[in-house]
């Protein structure tokens, strides 16, 4: 008698017989400890399948009635042959099989875990996905197709998908089935068997599929009619493993957090997979507005005569010049400013100038400075890459996973709360240092003092907290307090008795008005000892540009902030926080719901009405050699 997983290996590998008889027609002849371990890997996955709820309807691509629909609790069961002289449904899933096996790449079957492609045709029962009995692309694959030619307007990456791999195999795939078409008029891959067994069908008389053509039992050699099909099965196969891996591909540029269960249904289900593809798209963040704000900076790009702007140090209102010209015309290259150009700074080209600013996080004081200099010369394609990377960190932003989370973002300066998926609280923040010594971390060379992106949770938080002062920093302070011995006592520093490596006794700061991390600190588990707090500095947070720390995250109005999180925790200490803050003792409060925060690095944003804000690149991590927009 079977056992489970051999009922299940006997379902769902294909023919290995059948792969030693193709003997020169198969890429090469796996050994047999490897067939055997990726049987046992495809049979596992099979019965993980077999829990998987409503997943199919029942019917493979070219119509063939499966035996039972996936996610049914026989699934996994043999499907019958058939004994009339049309071909067997098992006959024709092993000829599906054999050849989708053979295209799927060896390096995708390794390991314990399957991959999503062949988990996809596991649950297929090894059929086609995307192409149809009649050896065509079937309409989920034109939607497929349509879909993926929109991928630039997502700044998404095009290499991994091959498209011209794609194109060459699909061009492919209509030589061969134009060719099968000269030999048998009304192919159709039901019908390959028969050939395949040295005789042709029986053809139906009247019969709407079987009605074009002479009768094939007298006009074609069986012979050639076979190779043909063989020909045609192995094309439509590669297209449909292509088509399959570029699918699942594209989920995971859309939404690398989306279950793959859901992928899946997509393909199986009932549902068009064109609304899928729209539920895959990120919703809020300003995407729909980062996208259109893409495809226009990438025609301004792509159209010749980017105007580029040199001012005297100091503009004041009425000063004109062929300078100011420039200027009034450069600006209405980005549609900051309309009308004629005048060349003279005026009140209109001075609030383009203050819109100019404010659409790029400097202060819209209408004075042309460096920054702003620095703004209006960058090129426009260098524009288009900041928002393909910032499309690509919407897509791939963690806080897509929760529905109550913080979100810092390092390039915009800010800090956004949101509880039932909704904004509840925005504040300032101020993040690490871009300057200052270089070190190694996960392999990229970054500023020591930056804050590193991440992801966590806000598991408690801590009101007047003493700050442990790291060693490094109490170097730095060493250097401040030199000229005064009392320094460390008036700034509330105390002495313990262990030691720092180089030998000066480690540092804390009492709690209190002077204490660096404020009046309260948010702690999140991470390998780099960072965490939100409090700050008693803050006329920091009136700088457009705030990049100040040692890489911890100052937060404007961090009480508030600790009330909300408490309030929407139903924590009791949320109505004892001005009774803690009477006091000095430290008081830690633990959250019944730890509150994901994600920490990301977000060059361009946009505000509630839609408008385009280039925050910048302040650690300068979207280089040249990773522009995505120079891939299209």
């Amino acid at each position: 008698m079977e056992t489970g997983i051999e009922s299940a290996i006997a379902t769902t590998i294909p023919n290995h017989r059948y792969f030693l008889q193709e003997k020169g027609q198969m890429r090469s002849i796996r050994t047999l400890p490897v067939i055997r371990s990726l049987s046992i890997l495809a049979a596992t996955a099979a019965l993980v399948v077999t829990a998987f709820q409503g997943i199919g309807a029942g019917q493979t691509p070219g119509g063939v009635e499966r035996a039972n629909p996936i996610g049914s609790a026989t699934s996994a069961a043999r499907p019958p042959i058939s004994t009339g002289q049309q071909p067997g449904n098992y006959a024709l899933q092993t000829l599906w099989s054999n050849h989708i096996w053979q295209c799927i790449p060896a390096s995708e079957l390794k390991g314990l875990s399957p991959d999503a492609v062949s988990t996809a045709y596991v649950a297929n029962n090894w059929q086609p996905i995307f192409i149809n009995s009649r050896f065509e692309l079937a309409s989920k694959a034109r939607t497929l197709l349509a879909r993926l030619r929109l991928m630039d307007k997502d700044g998404i990456d095009p290499a991994p998908f091959e498209f011209d791999r794609l194109a060459e195999i699909i061009q492919k795939l209509d030589g061969c089935r134009s060719a099968l078409r000269a030999v048998d008029p009304n192919f159709d891959a039901g019908r390959a068997q028969s050939f395949f067994e040295g005789r042709p069908p029986v053809e139906s008389p009247g019969g709407a599929q079987y009605a074009a053509g002479p009768s094939l039992s007298q006009a074609k050699d069986i012979g050639t009619i076979s190779k043909e099909y063989r020909r045609c099965f192995r094309a439509a196969s590669e297209a449909d493993v292509r088509l399959t891996t570029d699918y699942f591909l594209f989920i995971k540029q859309m939404d690398p957090y989306s279950p793959r269960e859901e992928g899946l249904k997509a393909l199986f289900g009932t549902a068009p997979i064109s609304q899928y593809f729209t539920e895959l798209e990120p919703k809020g963040f300003g995407y729909e507005a980062l996208r259109a704000a893409y495809q226009r900076y990438r025609e301004l790009a792509a159209r010749s005569g980017q105007i580029y702007v040199s001012l005297p140090a100091k503009i004041r209102p009425g000063y004109c010049g062929k300078d100011i010209r420039r200027l009034q015309e450069r600006l209405e290259q980005e549609g900051f400013y309309s009308g004629d150009a005048t060349a003279i700074y005026d009140k209109a080209t001075q609030r383009a100038v203050e819109q100019f600013q404010a659409a790029h996080m400097l202060r819209p004081d209408g004075a042309i400075g460096r920054k702003t200099l620095a703004w209006l010369n960058m090129a426009f394609k260098q524009k288009a890459a900041l928002i393909a990377y910032s499309l690509q960190a919407v897509r791939n932003s963690p806080s897509r996973q929760f529905n109550r989370f913080i979100r810092v973002n390092i390039p915009q300066f800010m800090l956004d709360y949101y509880n039932n998926g909704q904004l509840e609280k925005s504040d300032k923040v101020v993040v690490g240092r871009a300057k200052g010594k270089k070190i190694t971390r996960h392999g990229r060379i970054v500023g020591q003092n930056q804050t590193p992106t991440m992801v966590s949770q806000i598991d408690q938080i801590i009101f007047n907290p003493r700050w442990y002062v790291d060693g490094r920093i109490r170097l730095e302070l060493n250097h401040a307090a030199k000229s005064n011995p009392e320094w460390f006592e008036e700034h509330g520093y105390v002495k313990m008795e262990s030691k720092y490596g180089f030998g000066e006794h480690r540092l804390f700061q009492k709690s209190g008005p002077k204490n660096a991390l404020g009046r309260v600190k948010f702690d999140f588990p991470n390998p780099y000892t960072v965490y939100l707090h409090d700050t008693p500095e803050k006329a920091l947070f009136a700088r457009s540009r705030r990049d100040f720390s040692h890489g911890c995250i100052r937060v404007d109005n961090a009480l508030e902030l600790a009330q909300a999180i408490l309030d929407d925790d139903g924590n009791p200490y949320g109505q004892k926080i001005d009774w803690i803050l009477k006091g000095t003792k430290p008081a830690y409060v633990k959250l019944t719901k730890p509150v994901p925060i994600s920490v990301e690095y977000i060059p361009v944003v946009t505000r509630s009405n839609g408008q385009i804000v280039f925050a910048g690149d302040p650690y300068g991590v979207v280089s040249e050699s990773s522009q995505i927009a120079q891939k299209w």
